[in-house]
């Protein structure tokens, strides 16, 4: 019901939210790859130069998140919202004009940064800062539109691909964030200057005119308004950095690797296939489940305990050997990485003043970025070095034991209050 009122009261913010989430599908991998195999045969590249152009590109783009990222805190939401957009689709043509693999690399930076990095970055900095009580639903609502995306747009570009070809779906791509998503955002939000402006530096940065009633670090010190906020100068943020970059780490390389999971304990690979669909079901409950516990508990208290649906479904998958016992796993990690994506950005206006959300959470998707990266390999030593699928999956659970503690110890009384909120508050 609340999720009904909060659609009702605020739809045009949500849809902008949504509208951005499902547009940054251009520039995310599970779009990308669907054009992978044309693009190399067209640039005679293999499997192994391809993957290893695009880790490095999505390395780079992460670099480059949390500078041009933190000027959402600076400027008008609407005209970086456009921005975004024209970048976005500059992607999308000069990847289906590229001749060469430089041009290639320059293409996929520029489709990475705009559509997984900035598009995001839009959708969830901008519904952060607006919603103060109901910012977990909020959230929740923005964020449907990745699954949106995942669900209708690998099915739309393979029939373009196959009736139109890669390069003209590319550019059709273009035309369509242009004719499209551009003129829908501008409808959306031209007339609410709530909305669009960036918070004011002053000792009391104003959230949502629609809820006012969360804990958020609403107040500025001198500390937060210098190029490296408070946040980043605590023990706090190293104690949960690993707790946010887990989920994206573990998750990608047990994904990337799930062949190797199939072939050692002689499951059909189909299990797999039939347990994403487990996956994005759950992960759209647990984002939707996760808004109504942050609107009541607050993201912070919530934040050190959302690995345990996933750490349940990585100690069953290390037990046994029953092929249904995939769509188990798949489905209790689903749920983590629905409450994370809730959970990452509702908790930062609770740990900063509001018109420093954009920078900080520019710099913590750039981690989870890195970190998406880095778990394949990370996986490949340890096959490499011979060590079991089980060992490797307890391995995992330790680990993920060891960063919830620090989450956990983190939030104990004291170790870090946020500028503007009184000690008993923040605890």
């Amino acid at each position: 019901m609340q999720f009904l009122i909060l659609l009702r009261e605020t739809p045009r913010q949500l849809a902008f939210g949504a509208l951005h989430s499902f547009g940054s599908s251009f520039g995310q991998t599970f779009l990308v790859a669907l054009f992978v195999p044309f693009i190399s045969a067209s640039l005679a590249l293999n499997e192994t130069e391809f993957a290893n152009i695009y880790a490095g590109i999505t390395i780079a783009s992460a670099l480059c998140l949390p500078v041009v990222g933190r000027w959402i805190d600076k400027v008008d939401i609407l005209s970086y919202s456009l921005a975004t957009m024209a970048l976005l689709a500059l992607g999308c043509v000069m990847i289906s004009l590229a001749g060469n693999v430089w041009m290639l690399i320059a293409a996929l930076f520029v489709l990475r940064l705009a559509g997984q990095g900035l598009m995001t970055h839009v959708s969830m900095t901008g519904i952060a800062r607006y919603f103060s009580r109901n910012r977990g639903r909020a959230l929740a609502i923005a964020s449907f539109g990745f699954p949106l995306a995942e669900a209708i747009m690998p099915a739309t570009l393979l029939a373009l691909i196959a009736a139109f070809g890669w390069r003209y779906t590319y550019a059709g791509s273009a035309v369509f964030i242009l004719l499209m998503l551009v003129p829908v955002a501008i409808w959306l939000i031209r007339r609410d200057a709530k909305f669009r402006n960036a918070p004011a530096k002053s000792n009391e940065s104003k959230s949502a005119p629609a809820d006012n009633n969360a804990t958020t670090a609403e107040s500025q010190t001198p500390d937060s308004q210098s190029d490296h906020p408070r946040l980043f100068k605590s023990l706090y943020v190293w104690f949960c950095m690993p707790m946010l970059a887990a989920p994206p780490l573990i998750m990608t390389a047990l994904f990337f690797h799930q062949g190797a999971i199939a072939s050692h304990k002689e499951i059909e690979l189909g299990w797999f296939a039939a347990g994403f669909t487990v996956f994005a079901i759950t992960s759209v409950l647990g984002a939707f489940g996760s808004g109504p516990l942050i609107d009541k508990h607050s993201a912070r208290r919530l934040f050190p305990w959302h690995l345990i649906p996933m750490m349940a479904g990585i100690l069953i998958l290390a037990m046994t050997n029953t092929p249904w016992v995939i769509l188990i796993y798949m489905g209790l990690v689903g749920i983590t990485v629905g409450f994370a994506t809730t959970l990452r950005t509702a908790i930062i206006p609770e740990l900063v003043p509001l018109d420093e959300i954009g920078a900080i959470r520019s710099t913590l998707t750039a981690v989870m970025v890195l970190a998406s990266a880095m778990g394949p390999a990370i996986y490949g030593w340890m096959f490499a070095a011979d060590i079991s699928i089980a060992m490797m999956l307890i391995i995992t659970l330790i680990a993920s034991g060891l960063v919830s503690v620090g989450s956990w110890f983190s939030e104990r009384p004291g170790f870090y209050v946020p500028p503007g909120i009184a000690p008993k508050e923040a605890d």
